[in-house]
């Protein structure tokens, strides 16, 4: 396992190098080697994954809303979800969102800072899934093979909240970063009350789903009825190629995003992954309280978009207020710090 981890760790590193290029072509090329650099590690105890249960313990549930404010919940136990309803705010759609691997609700500056910006902007039911308990293992590989079980435990609830008559399928919203998208999409995919109406991954985990590839149950664009994805380290942290039915590229859908580049020191790598990395759930979060910005533009290729190939395209926003009713790839430029819209601001000045 170690020698899996370090053999991600180092082409990590390669792609980090290179992809200042910004050149499709040979970023496929890197790719390439990755997925033959990687030795598939197959040693892993798949029976020790199995033994695992997903319970209220591991796996925490809460109900958010304006009402509440951004400082009480209500915990959704497994087949306790009656609680919520005299909380429910009728006729409202319902936001879940979901974090990635060493994450959790503890940490305020984290994906929940999505939870935080729809409180505040009111007129949601919102959902916080904080499964750090099985996430906080620094050894990846285990909360990696477990989002098969921690998205089926919360296709169950959700169908438990369906069942009370209060929200309908077509009216969740699931939202995951890193391992928490293919969570939303593992979700999704299992629901039997219907089909989800959204769910939007923001920069799903390439590790394991993309290359390396020990998981199979990644996000995908059947996993409801409209999947959105904000790629923002492509090919490295996160996937590099298109799953959803509208896919966004910011800043070229890699690393390293606007604001996060800080020299090439080894020393500071890693920090510019992850800093391109949570890039994508701090674009969304600004998009809740700006839902008309950040225009993305439908384009072949990032360099079609720096050459001004697509001004004419189809439009829309990224992130919340994208429609559902687009298709294909899109890509814009955001600015370095929230707000993060860029549509104003000179190219040279980016």
């Amino acid at each position: 396992m170690r020698r899996t981890l370090l053999l991600l760790n180092i082409t990590t590193t390669i792609f980090v190098l290179v992809v200042q290029q910004n050149n499709a072509c040979f970023v496929r090329s890197v790719m390439r080697f990755v997925q033959k650099a990687v030795i598939r590690w197959d040693g892993f105890d798949q029976k020790y994954i199995q033994m695992l249960s997903v319970n209220d313990k591991n796996v925490d549930i809460q109900y958010w809303n304006s009402n509440l404010g951004d400082d009480k919940s209500i915990k959704i136990k497994f087949d306790h979800e009656y609680k919520i309803l005299k909380h429910w705010i009728p006729d409202l759609p319902l936001k879940v969102i979901i974090h990635g691997w060493l994450d959790s609700i503890v940490h305020k500056d984290g994906v929940f800072c999505i939870k935080t910006a729809y409180i505040n902007v009111g007129g949601y039911n919102v959902i916080t899934v904080d499964w750090g308990g099985i996430a906080g293992n620094r050894n990846y590989m285990l909360p990696m093979l477990m989002t098969s079980k921690i998205g089926a435990r919360l296709s169950k609830v959700l169908d438990n909240i369906v069942d009370l008559g209060i929200i309908e399928p077509q009216d969740i919203h699931l939202i995951g970063h890193s391992l928490g998208a293919h969570i939303a999409g593992v979700c999704g995919s299992l629901l039997n009350s219907g089909k989800i109406g959204r769910i939007t991954g923001l920069d799903p985990a390439g590790p394991g789903f993309e290359f390396a590839k020990l998981q199979k149950k990644g996000l995908k664009k059947s996993d409801a009825l409209f999947v959105d994805i904000i790629h923002t380290s492509g090919g490295s942290t996160g996937i590099y190629h298109s799953a959803g039915h509208a896919d966004f590229f910011p800043n070229g859908g890699t690393v390293p995003q606007s604001g996060c580049y800080d020299g090439m020191q080894i020393e500071r790598i890693i920090g510019l992954v992850g800093c391109s990395h949570s890039r994508a759930y701090m674009l969304y979060a600004d998009s809740v309280y700006h839902a008309n910005s950040m225009m993305g533009f439908k384009c072949k290729s990032w360099n079609d978009y720096l050459e001004e190939k697509c001004d004419s395209n189809t439009s829309t926003p990224m992130g919340h207020g994208t429609s559902t009713k687009v298709r294909g790839d899109f890509y814009l430029r955001t600015k370095g710090e929230a707000p993060f819209d860029a549509s104003e601001t000179p190219k040279e000045d980016l």
